[in-house]
């Protein structure tokens, strides 16, 4: 028994601190107190945890081979592309950085899964920290958007760097928002849960939090839609098919009415205001503008459509130069597509899409699957998955959004852990499993 305790208490500590890990970089508080110092930390102390549990985690990994394989033929496909078409251009530790750090947070993600109550109450504990600090802000200053950007909530002292906070903060309430769901479990904490789910809304739509927003209804949408799936697979079909209409009509409106439209208060700052600001804007830093340049890129250059132009070659093609690693970013580092799924268009083409693509929807289509006989803690870790996934829609970037991998590998982890139910006899659970596995 002491040793089943102990294997449990290392799994608990191993998705604290692999999760912490996969925040340090984006988390504002660590910012003010040295960010890489605690990202380098909580990275080789996650690693020697992981090395301490490998064999139930090696265990976890022969559960899901169709999903390992499709990883190495997409990474297969990113080392050729690279190969090919990046060498003589892009330094060779943008490829290194790529592999090594998307494999140690797909590890990281994966052991996670073991206890995601912990990798919840991580983000809940984060939150729990933005929500005082803003308070306290609003409480001496007043409102934190002024003038259309968040104010110095975090006396960084520096308007470039902390006018881009707001999508840091609204993505970590937006996790812990979907946290809170998958620790409900009585009623109270539920109606506390969902009472809480409106007020993140609504905060994220005041400081302009557009991605995060987005992202978050795309989750709760999808967490509805699972719950339909299993009774009427139909029916859900035709209603997510509905919504999907209604948004892109609702989408393809306010476009053509932003274009046209006189700005009635030039200061608001809500996310709709600033969203039709920015689609009138032709200053080229904004999202309308990378997303226009890239898709003309590709319509006028159909050659490269099929193999892309090369990874790391859109801020070579924007002017400002190759990128490089985590360790070592360059100006051009900065600059990508903004959607992950059009930067790998652009840069490896529909072959790259093709297994970004299926890689990626994969596990959802798995997890729906199985969505009945999953936990309710496991349901909100998915739905976090699909916050990301539509997050990364509007910031994300193939090779520095490290919590694709990290949500991508929870997710696959779960997979894993129910395929090991299906093959336990009944009255046991993969816990039981990964702890003698962990005992051994």
């Amino acid at each position: 028994m002491l040793v089943k305790y102990d294997t449990r208490s290392i799994a608990t500590l191993t998705a604290a601190i692999v999760t912490t890990a996969a925040f340090a970089k984006t988390f504002v508080p660590f910012y003010l107190i040295g960010s890489t110092a605690i990202f380098i930390a909580t990275s080789v102390l996650g690693t020697a945890l992981v090395v301490i549990g490998w064999r139930s985690i090696y265990d976890m990994a022969r559960k899901v081979p169709d999903i390992l394989l499709l990883l190495g033929t997409l990474y297969g496909l990113v080392i050729i592309n690279f190969l090919f078409f990046s060498r003589l251009t892009v330094p060779t530790t943008h490829l290194l950085g790529i592999l090594i750090f998307h494999a140690l947070f797909i590890i990281f993600g994966f052991s996670a899964a073991r206890a995601l109550k912990a990798v919840a109450m991580v983000l809940l504990g984060a939150a729990a920290i933005y929500s005082i600090i803003v308070v306290q802000n609003i409480a001496r200053f007043g409102d934190l958007m002024q003038n259309g950007f968040l104010q110095d909530v975090f006396s960084v002292r520096d308007p470039a760097i902390f006018a881009t906070f707001h999508q840091n903060i609204g993505i970590v309430l937006g996790l812990a928002a979907l946290a809170a769901l998958g620790l409900a479990s009585n009623r109270l904490k539920q109606i506390l849960a969902i009472g809480a789910l409106p007020l993140v809304l609504l905060f994220m739509f005041h400081i302009a939090a557009r991605g995060a927003l987005v992202a978050l209804v795309c989750s709760l949408i999808f967490l509805s839609a699972a719950g339909f799936w299993v009774r009427s697979k139909k029916l859900t079909l035709l209603g997510v098919t509905s919504v999907v209409i209604a948004i892109t009509v609702a989408s393809g409106l306010l476009y053509q009415r932003a274009l046209h439209d006189k700005i009635s208060d030039p200061n608001a700052t809500d996310a709709l205001s600033r969203t039709i600001q920015e689609i009138q804007d032709p200053r080229p830093g904004f999202r309308t503008q990378i997303w226009s340049r890239a898709w003309h890129h590709i319509l006028t250059e159909p050659d490269r459509l099929l193999f892309g132009r090369g990874i790391g070659i859109h801020p070579v093609d924007e002017g400002y130069g190759p990128p490089d690693w985590l360790l070592h970013k360059t100006e051009a580092s900065k600059h990508y597509p903004h959607n992950v799924y059009l930067e790998m268009l652009y840069e490896m083409g529909i072959a790259g899409l093709l297994a970004f693509s299926i890689l990626t929807l994969f596990p959802l289509a798995i997890a729906l699957r199985r969505w009945q006989s999953l936990s309710q803690i496991q349901k909100s870790v998915i739905s976090m998955y699909v916050f990301q996934l539509a997050s990364s829609q509007f910031s994300g970037s193939f090779a520095y959004s490290y919590l694709d991998p990290f949500f991508f590998a929870l997710t696959v982890g779960i997979i894993a852990l129910k395929r090991t139910d299906d093959e336990l006899v009944p009255g046991q659970s993969s816990t039981m499993k990964l702890n003698a596995s962990c005992s051994r």
